[in-house]
């Protein structure tokens, strides 16, 4: 077992037991019971490069002095913060974190504490004088990605190009700059599982940081509000925008920030919620086209192309629903 050989890196004391957990899309999870405690280690996705582990272990460090529970990386017996088995895969070791994990935002009190919790968090990462070296190249880079659409969209079957050309015109004037936000440090994939409550209901902790990139954190908003808050599928093609959700978010978000939100804040959240839901649509109608990038569920899809096709139109309905203030 490979995790075995290649936990030797850290000291945790006498190993116990290796256990794998979850079913990461990404990365493989196992949980390591050992003289010093219980262990969360993982082995990396080759996506992920040695300067984003770097990146996360200042991000969570910091993090981690300011009180908030997030995996803060434990160094190997050389003092990096990931180590390479034999095979070139890449592995880091952090505490395990106590937690409750949901799948969907069940109520306005969960997504307030949830919008709390990234409302803290922005709050600190703003005053992180750091900037990443290790994000996913074009990571939530609209502008490339409508272009990447533009360059496929002679390809599309007839009733997605209308479809995709109301999506790079829409997106396109909804393009967030620098005159109305500051950019700074954000997390990149604030869906609700990448958040710890606790038994309470009280959201104590933020998890995976893959994806830290230098963006708006409305981006990083926008894109939690619009996974929060569509009480349906990804793929529903009736999905719609549940503002009292949203709403109570963003109550909470202002609460995590400390201060009320300033006048067109609230509609720059709304906007870059629409803004990431038309980028996903344009992500998914180019995989409808060049048919190598995303899974498919199987059971229910044909082919990865149909299961595309339906997430793009969901993604789209969606964003039609979100209404601008």
């Amino acid at each position: 077992m490979q995790a075995a050989e290649i936990v030797g890196n850290w000291q945790l004391g006498e190993i116990e037991s290796i256990k794998p957990v979850g079913k990461g899309l990404i990365n493989a999870t196992f949980k390591v019971q050992a003289g010093h405690g219980k262990f969360a280690m993982q082995q990396l996705h080759e996506i992920i490069p040695k300067e984003a582990v770097a990146d996360m272990l200042t991000v969570t460090n910091y993090l981690a002095e300011q009180g908030v529970r997030v995996p803060k990386l434990l160094l190997t017996e050389n003092g990096q913060p990931s180590a390479l088995a034999n095979d070139g895969s890449r592995w880091r070791v952090y505490p395990w974190l106590e937690g409750v994990v949901v799948e969907a935002v069940a109520d306005e009190a969960m997504a307030r504490e949830a919008g709390r919790m990234v409302g803290v968090m922005h709050g600190l990462l703003a005053k992180l004088d750091y900037r990443p070296t290790g994000s996913i190249p074009h990571f939530h880079d609209t502008p490339f990605i409508l272009s990447e659409l533009q360059s496929v969209m002679g390809d599309l079957p007839e009733d997605l190009k209308n479809v995709a050309d109301d999506v790079v015109t829409t997106a396109t004037s909804l393009l967030i700059d620098g005159n109305q936000q500051p950019k700074q440090i954000i997390h990149g994939d604030l869906k609700i599982s990448n958040l710890l409550f606790n038994g309470e209901g009280v959201a104590v902790g933020v998890i995976d940081f893959d994806t830290i990139l230098w963006h708006f954190p409305a981006i990083d908003l926008g894109d939690a509000l619009r996974s929060w808050c569509n009480r349906t599928s990804e793929d529903d093609v009736t999905a719609v925008l549940d503002r009292d959700l949203c709403a109570a978010a963003l109550v909470g978000y202002a609460e995590g920030l400390g201060r009320e939100l300033m006048n067109g804040e609230q509609s720059l959240y709304l906007q870059a919620t629409k803004l990431i839901a038309l980028e996903l649509t344009a992500r998914f109608l180019i995989d409808v086209v060049r048919d190598n990038y995303f899974g498919y569920d199987a059971e229910r899809y044909d082919s990865r192309q149909s299961h595309n096709r339906a997430r793009a139109l969901g993604q789209y309905h969606l964003a039609r629903s979100i209404e601008l203030i």
